[in-house]
């Protein structure tokens, strides 16, 4: 099972990787919701399907990075490290 860890926040939240999309951003209709003035109101989206994940940067302003590269599409691998604006999300196995 591929979980999502979100990091720097007061309890840390994992999010199981399921089949379907998970999206990131600033908006609250997000699954995984940032008060990052830096974030983009709709900003990445997580796509599973079978055993694999990929992230997609949808536009942002600022940007997606894995493991301090800009990316615009990543599949996803254990240990991966996700930064969008000032937070950070790991990947786990």
């Amino acid at each position: 099972m591929t979980t999502l860890t979100v990091l720097g926040e007061s309890n840390k939240k994992q999010i199981e990787l399921v089949p379907g999309t998970v999206f990131i951003g600033r908006a609250k209709d997000n699954d995984v919701n940032f008060e990052d003035q830096i974030i983009s109101s709709h900003h990445a989206k997580i796509v599973t399907y079978f055993d694999a994940s990929y992230i997609e940067d949808l536009s942002s302003t600022n940007g997606t990075f894995i493991n301090g590269k800009r990316v615009k599409m990543h599949t996803l691998h254990p240990g991966d490290e996700i930064k969008v604006g000032h937070q950070r999300m790991v990947v786990n196995g």
